[in-house]
């Protein structure tokens, strides 16, 4: 058994932490924290000449040899240790809906969406959770009804919907068959330029962290669309989505391993040079024994994180694995990200050394992409419990 990453994984994890450094040093990360702004179009557009948006994408569009979870974990956590949000705007196509339209959008619809997605020329947004559908993803309310002439009419209201004005197509979970179980009822619609759409409006949520990532609540009132729309068929939808919520668990691991790791590093170097009691802070036992806990936590997660996307490579279910991934993770990053803060003292607290960013942006991966509690119902249930 061997866990070292293979020589091209390697070249790749260096690559990125070269790239990352460069292009997104932390005060530009911490500009945009400021101002509330989303990156801009440039960052992701070299993200695109990187060649990173693929990995989960079939080899016709992607350019690579063949799908590569690991590759997209070892990407991940490098760009994570920059901001965890950062990461999330880029999962958002490369992860959670662009594979989806791969796998089951029509032939039209994939070579529209996805040779923009791997140049990093478009975002995607995901319009599923309502107020009354949140961990309970297939209880939707947001009806579509199709109209005499085939196109359908879409009302409703969406909930912590990110990009939806900047995204460059946008997935719609909607109801087309209300008198059917939940799971059977749904269908997944693309719409093009959402922010654009007189029918779509959204306003903006404040929210503790991830402040790159805008939040928006959404109503749709009658959004015409055609059945040219529809993504893998009438009624198909939570197939659709399935895939995606696995996608999004383990990078959610990824995001948190990463992310900590980053804050691990900085404190290993504060504590090594701060001098306290004639001292360097690292020399002091109990700052050991925090570190040693944190690390621990990281390596731990890494593993989970490492093995979901094993699995996902060679077996086309990861449910568990990428729930305890996920768990692993964001349970890492927010313990981390508090410690370190406490670790680093006045200087922690300030804006400036990114831990208030970290611990304000870590709440949400507990929350946010199925919280804790529902990612170990899904454990126990695969454990047979």
């Amino acid at each position: 058994m061997d866990f070292s990453l293979s020589p091209e994984h390697q070249a790749l994890k260096d690559m990125s932490r070269r790239f990352v450094e460069t292009e997104f040093p932390r005060e530009k990360i911490l500009r945009w924290v400021h101002d509330k702004v989303e990156p801009p179009r440039e960052a992701f557009l070299k993200l695109g000449e990187l060649g990173v948006f693929g990995f989960l994408l079939p080899p016709e569009y992607s350019g690579l040899e063949k799908v590569d979870p690991t590759g997209m974990v070892v990407f991940v956590e490098e760009l994570s240790r920059a901001s965890s949000a950062l990461a999330t705007h880029y999962g958002r196509a490369a992860v959670i809906v662009g594979p989806q339209i791969a796998r089951f959008a029509s032939q039209q619809q994939k070579d529209l969406v996805l040779p923009k997605v791997v140049r990093g020329e478009v975002q995607l947004a995901l319009c599923l959770t309502e107020t009354e559908a949140g961990s309970d993803a297939a209880a939707i309310s947001t009806r579509a009804e199709e109209q005499a002439d085939g196109s359908y009419l879409i009302n409703g209201t969406k909930m912590y919907n990110s990009q939806i004005e900047s995204a460059g197509f946008a997935v719609i979970a909607a109801r087309t068959d209300p008198d059917k179980p939940k799971h059977d009822g749904i269908t997944l619609f693309l719409v093009e330029n959402p922010g654009q759409r007189p029918e779509i409006e959204y306003h903006r949520i404040e929210t503790l962290g991830m402040a790159m990532i805008p939040t928006y609540s959404i109503a749709f009132n009658d959004l015409h669309v055609s059945v040219d729309a529809i993504i893998g068929g009438r009624g198909n939808g939570w197939q659709g989505l399935l895939g995606g919520l696995d996608n999004e668990r383990f990078y959610h691991g990824a995001i948190g391993v990463g992310a900590a790791q980053g804050i691990i590093d900085m404190v290993l170097d504060y504590v090594n040079q701060r001098i306290a009691f004639g001292r360097p802070l690292g020399r002091l036992q109990a700052i050991r024994h925090k570190l040693v806990d944190m690390q621990m936590a990281v390596d731990s997660a890494r593993l989970l994180t490492y093995r979901a996307a094993w699995k996902l490579e060679n077996d086309s279910s990861c449910h568990r694995e990428a729930s305890m991934a996920k768990v692993a993770g964001a349970e890492a990053y927010m313990m981390v990200a508090h410690q370190g803060l406490q670790l680093l003292g006045g200087f922690g607290y300030s804006v400036e050394s990114g831990l208030p960013m970290h611990f304000a942006d870590a709440k949400l991966f507990e929350i946010g992409g199925g919280a804790m509690e529902i990612q170990r119902n899904i454990i126990a249930k695969e454990m047979g419990l």
